[in-house]
């Protein structure tokens, strides 16, 4: 069998690459053409060069900050780099996972090769890809960065281990970094002129999180849609407002994305009225002035704008996707060195602001998206607007000894409507938050790694509320009983219920509910060409 092997060359990393990476262990190697080798060895030999004409050089002949005033001899540079790495060591509260800290080191080592311009040696590079290889990954504070000068504090960790020193996951352990060195044969390497600066002085952390993030949000927009659909099956409602004409007159791709897989699963249900044969049913007044009708001509909001809601959340994502890749694929560092021009730029790259934006609309975008499946769970819970039960509870005789016992998804409801509330506090822009630091040298910062941070954390909620909400619709699937949904829906169902059984009598759903969420964040029974 061949080994898939990611080549970094710093300029083609994908979200699922760095997702390939960090999840599922995938090998990297470092591009091995000759003029990709070239380029980093003559941008090393041009700042060497820079250093040694005495020059003041930021960071590695000078302070750091708003100490940049002060110029040390070139022979100096190599313990200005350990001095960098050593007072950042003030990352606090929990560690980023095994994952991230994989999808961290990729990051910084795509953006320190990229074109030669963080002027690193291959050594280190060479170095930044035995840690994966080797899966010996360092453990990284998540508290710390304001996202400018990039992930400054979170990065000095990967600068440490690189060195040896602090502490590493491996081998399912949390370990010092000399013992797992020690144990896979690996060398300390002691960082060079410049090198503390390249590796700390970026926004690999924020994009890094961003990336992961962005792949389980991906997949909350086709849960979405699916719940959208199970619920105009359960309330009976029309398929009109999912056809392609009405998005196509729209004119935004995410609608037309999100119509498109509600209308591939309704079309097939008996449940879900077409509309030409609904006004069939309905009849004309024949001749009459007024007649109050039982059936209403229209669904309500939360099902009939699903697609409008929805897709905002999935053009989005679309937006966010380029910005993150447009940052795994840059140059974040400062200074950085331009072999073609002979330049060394003093420069604001390590700012995390397109970052920070992308998480900002994404976790307002997800907002929306958790609220729609509130309304559409109180839609099917509430047995007023469905013709089902109060609380989804089982068809109760007045005379069953369990009658004025059953409650089933009423404190489910009450569950949704918590989690909803919580993910909208997380839909506040970070980005609006910055305030000065560091001796008002960083003045204006990007807060793009909380941002990015707090988009993870609220996606995590969301699939705790859609678990809950997908458990509810299963309940109101039964009491309908499933042959009249689509395939689609019976196929979720099925998968549902070898987790989760029928609630008959009332018992703890806890459980169920972090089952099915489990199972939400892996199954692809939701992409769009899934069964």
């Amino acid at each position: 069998m061949t080994l898939i092997m990611k080549t970094i060359d710093g300029s083609n990393l994908k979200i699922e690459d760095v997702c390939a990476v960090a999840q599922e262990n995938e090998p990297v190697r470092l591009c091995g053409e000759s003029g990709f080798l070239e380029t980093l060895r003559k941008s090393r030999e041009f700042l060497m060069n820079y250093i040694a004409k005495g020059f003041p050089t930021y960071g590695v002949t000078t302070g750091f900050g708003d100490s940049c005033a002060n110029q040390i001899s070139p022979e100096k540079a190599a313990a200005l780099q350990r001095s960098l790495v050593a007072y950042h060591g003030i990352g606090v509260g929990g560690a980023f996972s095994r994952e991230e800290g994989r999808a961290i080191v990729l990051c910084r080592l795509n953006s320190n090769v990229k074109g030669g311009h963080s002027a690193i040696r291959l050594e280190l590079a060479e170095r930044m890809q035995e840690l994966l290889n080797k899966d010996v990954i360092p453990v990284i504070p998540q508290l710390g960065s304001v996202g400018a000068s990039g992930d400054l504090t979170p990065l000095s960790y990967l600068a440490a281990v690189i060195m040896g020193e602090r502490d590493v996951y491996y081998k399912g352990k949390v370990v010092p970094a000399a013992e797992a060195f020690a144990a896979e044969g690996i060398e300390p390497l002691p960082l060079a002129a410049k090198e503390g600066l390249a590796l700390m002085n970026g926004t690999s952390v924020m994009t890094a999180v961003a990336s992961l993030a962005w792949q389980k949000a991906r997949r909350l927009a086709d849960i979405s849609d699916f719940l959208t659909a199970v619920t105009s099956e359960i309330v009976r409602g029309k398929e009109v407002p999912f056809r392609a004409k009405v998005s196509a007159i729209k004119n935004h791709p995410g609608q037309s994305e999100s119509a498109a897989y509600i209308f591939s699963i309704v079309k097939d249900s008996k449940r879900v009225y077409k509309y030409e044969e609904f006004l069939e049913a309905m009849g004309s007044l024949d001749g009459k002035n007024y007649e109050k009708r039982g059936q209403k001509i229209q669904d309500r909001y939360s099902i009939r704008c699903a697609p409008q809601i929805n897709g905002v959340f999935r053009d989005t994502l679309h937006v966010a996707r380029g910005w993150i890749e447009q940052e795994l694929n840059s140059a974040n560092d400062n200074p950085l060195v331009d072999i073609e021009s002979g330049s060394l730029f003093n420069t604001g790259n390590f700012y995390g602001g397109h970052i920070c934006a992308a998480c900002d609309y994404l976790r307002i975008a997800l907002a929306n998206v958790s609220d729609l499946s509130d309304k559409q769970a109180e839609v099917i819970i509430d047995g007023k607007f469905n013709g089902l039960t109060e609380n989804l509870i089982p068809y109760t005789a007045d005379d069953d000894a369990q009658a004025g016992l059953r409650f089933a998804f009423k404190a489910a409801q009450i569950t949704i409507s918590a989690i909803r509330a919580e993910i909208q506090h997380y839909c506040g822009a970070m980005s609006i938050h910055s305030s000065p630091t560091e001796a008002l040298n960083q003045d204006k910062v990007s807060m793009g790694t909380i941002s990015a941070r707090k988009l993870s954390e609220q996606i995590d909620l969301a699939y705790l509320q859609l678990a809950v909400h997908l458990l509810a619709a299963c309940q109101a699937v039964d009491l309908v009983g499933a042959e009249e949904f689509s395939p689609k829906t019976r196929q979720v169902h099925g998968e549902v219920r070898a987790l989760s059984a029928f609630v008959t009598d009332d018992r703890p759903l806890d459980k169920d509910a972090a089952a099915v969420a489990g199972w939400l964040k892996t199954t692809e029974l939701f992409a769009p060409s899934a069964g």
